[in-house]
Order: C-alpha cells, then sequence, then structure tokens
C-alpha cells in the first residue's frame, strides 16, 4: 500500500487526514482501518480514532492592521524590476501577506506561473502573486504614485539623499492615506539603475555592515515590509502588563521584613544591619516591583521565617541540623 498522500490519491484513494501510517505501530486501530480502507478505495478516521488524530489549526496570537492605517495598507504596492529568479517573486509575496502587504507589480520580470519555484516559496501566497500587476517599464508602474521609494544600498555620485526605513516608513504612511505609493525593488544582479532611482522620490537604504552591505532582494523587502507593518499595526489577543510599580509603604514593610528574618537566619549582623541591607535594598530597588511581587518575596521570608520556627521548636537532634551527647 503506498505510504505517501501523493501515492495514496495515485491509487484512487481518499486521504482525509496526512498521518504517517507506521506511527501508531503495525497493531494500532488505525493501522487496520489504513489497511481495511484501502480496498475499498476510503481512509475514514471518524469512528474509533484517538481524539488526537483529529485535524486542529491553532490561533496564533499577534497583530493587526490599526484601523487608521487599513487605507493606508491599500495603498501600498511592492514593484520588483527585472526579477530572473521566480523564487525571490514568491518569497517576496509570502512576507508581503505577512505583513498585511497585497499589491505587487512586476516589471519586466521573469515567469512566476504555479510551475515555477515562485509558487512553493510563496507558501500559501501564491494568491498575491496571481493578482500581480505586469509593467513593461517602471514609469507605467510608478504613473499614478503620490511617492515612490527606491531601495538601493550603492550611495555616492547622484545618490546622496538617502535616508533609514525608520525615517522614510512614517511619510510613507501618511502619504498612503493620500494615493498609491511604492516601494521599488532592483535586479538581484545590481539593484536599481540610476535612471529608475531618478524615478522615486525617495532613495531608501537599509542600515547593513559595510563589509558585507548587499542584501538578497527578498531579504530586503523583509525588511521593508516589516517595518511598514509595525508602524502600522497594533497588538491582537494579548496586553503587555501595564506595571503599576509598589508603593513606598509596601516596600518599607518588604524590607523590614527581609531585614527581621536575615538577622534571625544569622545572615546580617544585629548589631549594623543596614550595612548588608543597603546592598539587598539595591538589588530589589532595581527590579520594576509591583504589589504582587511585594507579597512574594514576603511570602518567601514568611515560609523561610516558619521554617526556622519549626526547627527551633525540635531541636538540633529532630531538625536534622545536628546531634547531642547521650
Amino acid at each position: 500500500m503506498p505510504r505517501s498522500p501523493h501515492g495514496l490519491r495515485a491509487a484512487g484513494i481518499t486521504v482525509n487526514m496526512l498521518i504517517p501510517f507506521n506511527y501508531f505501530g503495525d497493531n494500532s486501530s488505525v493501522s487496520r482501518q489504513c489497511s481495511d480502507a484501502a480496498a475499498g478505495n476510503r481512509l475514514d478516521f471518524t469512528e474509533g480514532a484517538p481524539v488526537a488524530m483529529r485535524p486542529s489549526r491553532r490561533i496564533q496570537r499577534g497583530f493587526r492592521i490599526h484601523s487608521q492605517w487599513v487605507e493606508a495598507l491599500e495603498n501600498v504596492q511592492f514593484v520588483m524590476v527585472g526579477i530572473t529568479h521566480a523564487g525571490n517573486i514568491g518569497a517576496v509575496a509570502r512576507v508581503m501577506k505577512n505583513m498585511g502587504l497585497q499589491n505587487l507589480t512586476l516589471v519586466s520580470s521573469t515567469d512566476c506561473g504555479p510551475e515555477t519555484e515562485a509558487f512553493s516559496r510563496a507558501s500559501g501566497a501564491y494568491d498575491i502573486v496571481e493578482r500581480a500587476r505586469f509593467c513593461e517599464t517602471l514609469e507605467e508602474a510608478l504613473g499614478h504614485t503620490v511617492m515612490s521609494v527606491g531601495t538601493s544600498g550603492r550611495l555616492g555620485g547622484k545618490r546622496v539623499a538617502a535616508r533609514a526605513p525608520t525615517e522614510v516608513i512614517p511619510e510613507l504612511l501618511e502619504s498612503a492615506l493620500a494615493g498609491p505609493v511604492a516601494c521599488v525593488f532592483g535586479r538581484e544582479s545590481r539593484g536599481l539603475t540610476n535612471e529608475q532611482m531618478k524615478l522615486c522620490t525617495h532613495h531608501l537604504i537599509i542600515p547593513t555592515n559595510e563589509e558585507f552591505a548587499s542584501m538578497n532582494v527578498a531579504h530586503a523587502a523583509a525588511v521593508i515590509a516589516y517595518e511598514i507593518f509595525k508602524a502600522a499595526s497594533v497588538p491582537v489577543h494579548f496586553q503587555a502588563k501595564k506595571l503599576i510599580p509598589a508603593s513606598v509603604e509596601a516596600r518599607e514593610d518588604m524590607y523590614q521584613h527581609i531585614e527581621s528574618v536575615l538577622i534571625r537566619a544569622g545572615f546580617l549582623d544585629p548589631a549594623n544591619p543596614l550595612r548588608m541591607m543597603r546592598d539587598v535594598r539595591r538589588i530589589f530597588n532595581s527590579a520594576a516591583m509591583d504589589d504582587r511581587d511585594v507579597k512574594i518575596v514576603r511570602g518567601i521570608f514568611r515560609k523561610i521565617s516558619n521554617m526556622m520556627r519549626i526547627a527551633d521548636e525540635r531541636g538540633p537532634v529532630n531538625a536534622g541540623l545536628g546531634t547531642t551527647d547521650d
């Protein structure tokens, strides 16, 4: 019997769930169902199968576009010029979908049909490639934009006004509220030409190590897409803890508690506890503590105090802390 989903489909067997047949062992009920179903050309896991067999899709907590920028991101397009490797187109489509961007424009680029590497590299985002706009020239691609950002790591000569993403992206989003904007990425081999850069209203450079500054076009697109999404998104399903610092009174009560326990334990000199308590205070004051944190610390020292009391009541023999003469 074929042991891969592709082999099953070729044999005319309908696969409801993708599970290795040997995962549960040859004697399991699942394996028997697989063997029995082969004759009937159907695999049915709906009865007698473990609950873990059921497919599930975890909902990942992440971010969403802020309502203020939803319309703006609909006006953002990524323009790829002279791309020769279809895989790069697919990779850019994937990161665009990760970051809430939908509009891809391809200028004089290679074929990126479903039979090319673009499909596999897109990994679920090939719909962006399918909807891509194709243009013969960059002038055609940028003709309707109100702002166009050319990305290039080369400086000097006519390229003297480059700015970092953190400077350009806020302006890009503001412009996107007024009309279409574009981020332009050049050829894998040489990037954008001077003539192509001249058509862009802004020059963006991604800071990289001067000893190895050139980036893959898909990686550069990922950085820019992330910067756009970061500026336009808000958290979903989780909220960063809002710290309300513990009051001075709560901290002082905690320090008095700690001091009394450490004196009793012999860690502090009863005649001069302040000498070491200064460092204890410094350690705890360096932490951003709220009321719950203070309660936890006091709970720890309360437990230590109770254990010392129990040890004192039991005596050294029963407490296992020493021996006495007969």
